[in-house]
């Protein structure tokens, strides 16, 4: 294995040889790097970014607009483009990567090229290497991410109708029956904001499915959506939310009407309506900030959302920033490696503001708070993460598919003629 601070001692020894060419002209080296980050985000980052340039005298030039994307398209096309970005989808990545605007982080036949193959296996599960391998070439990196495959629920509940943490669905969906068998409500919903069936008819299918399934529904719609992989994610999904008298709060009236902030509240007041919450990571913090006498871990937590099937196990379904670099110069290798590597993540991660989730596995969890610690493990050792699906959809695909899971909770007898009209969108708009 070898040693990340060796791969770092020698890019840095080769940048220092070619800033001591240059001599005399006392040429500062500088790095360019564009982000969508602001605010505390932003300040996250630099906490990185600033113990970078205190270390190799390098200084990064941070260029934040929240319209990353165009903005990056007109550089690109302008022969402009910056040193270094933060890419927020893995298709845009390889959209840059096909048309010869990356520079490979590390080389088809597993050689070096801005940095050393070992700066990523000895730091990343492969499933989340693989998320920035274009056509067998390591073009980027998982910098950032968040699971959007978190169950919440109160450890005393579940105790008390004498269940454990659930590793696959069937023993999810008997725990359901445990509660519903001892006169309580397993979930709360908040279908009012119709995305959290999205991500729940996502975490499914991925199950179901694997990630490359996955992409030909989201991304290139390779697979329609009459199609009978489809059809077996919505019959798991209705065993969730049919019957909806007994399994959601509110029944079909209250989850269409209910936003997803009062819905986790509905789950950790201290009259819970209902026993079991779905949502993202990023509800620890809600949960906290909304029950502060609540003690994470102990009386709130979370557990990964359970596998389908054997074969494809429990996916992660989230979102994040893939690094990627567009020069080659010793500088920008030598914060690539800094940015990819254990120093450099564990202090992003450990932030005083604009802490981030770091995909990286050396990076201790003891840097997070104890439910920011689960987000990161569920990241960090993902045997597959792909990204929010309708998040990388056609606009008015994303809404149409939706309203179909609203109407779909509403008439889950309707899945077919629901799903068949969301094809004909999916058709007029990819």
């Amino acid at each position: 294995m070898v040693n990340r601070k060796t791969i770092f001692a020698v890019l840095l020894a080769v940048l220092l040889m070619v800033v001591g060419a240059v001599g005399a002209q006392d040429t500062v080296p500088v790095v360019s790097f564009m982000t969508t980050f602001g605010g505390s985000e932003l300040d996250g980052l630099r906490n990185s970014l600033d113990a970078f340039t205190a270390e190799t005298g390098i200084q990064v030039i941070v260029e934040s607009n929240r319209q990353l994307v165009p903005i990056l398209r007109t550089r690109l096309a302008g022969g402009s483009p910056p040193d270094l970005a933060l890419i927020p989808q893995p298709g845009l990545l390889a959209e840059f990567a096909r048309a010869g605007y990356l520079v490979p982080l590390v080389n088809e036949d597993g050689s070096a090229g801005l940095i050393d193959a070992a700066v990523l296996t000895d730091n990343y599960s492969q499933g989340i290497i693989d998320l920035g391998n274009v056509d067998g070439i390591q073009y980027g990196i998982l910098a950032k991410a968040n699971s959007k495959s978190t169950i919440w629920y109160r450890p005393a509940s579940l105790e008390g109708i004498g269940m454990e943490i659930p590793a696959t669905w069937d023993e999810l969906i008997a725990i359901q029956q445990a509660y519903v068998d001892a006169g309580l409500v397993p979930w709360s919903i908040g279908g009012a904001d119709s995305w959290t069936l999205t991500d729940w008819f996502e975490n499914i299918y991925v199950r179901q499915n694997g990630p490359e399934a996955y992409q030909q529904l989201f991304v290139t719609h390779e697979i329609p959506w009459t199609d009978a992989s489809v059809t077996a994610a919505l019959d798991a999904f209705r065993q969730i939310v049919d019957p909806a008298d007994t399994n959601l709060a509110g029944g079909v009236d209250g989850t269409l009407s209910t936003d997803f902030i009062t819905a986790a509240n509905m789950v950790f007041r201290p009259d819970p309506a209902a026993e079991m919450y779905y949502e993202g990571g990023f509800m620890g913090g809600i949960i906290s900030s909304n029950f502060p006498d609540l003690v994470p871990v102990e009386d709130f937590n979370a557990f990964l959302f359970p596998a389908i099937s054997e074969e494809h196990g429990a996916p992660v379904v989230g979102g994040g920033d893939l690094l990627a670099a567009f020069s080659d110069r010793p500088e920008v290798a030598a914060l690539v490696a800094w940015m990819a590597g254990v120093d450099g993540n564990t202090l992003w991660a450990s932030a005083p503001a604009g802490a981030v989730v770091s995909p990286n596995i050396n990076v201790d969890l003891s840097v997070y708070s104890p439910i920011a610690a689960i987000d990161a493990a569920q990241v960090a050792n993902a045997s597959a993460f792909v990204f929010d699906g309708s998040d990388l959809m056609p606009s008015a695909v994303a809404e149409a598919f939706s309203i179909a899971l609203q109407d779909f909770v509403a008439n889950p007898d309707d899945a077919a003629s629901i799903f068949s009209a969301l094809e004909d969108t999916a058709a007029a708009n990819y």
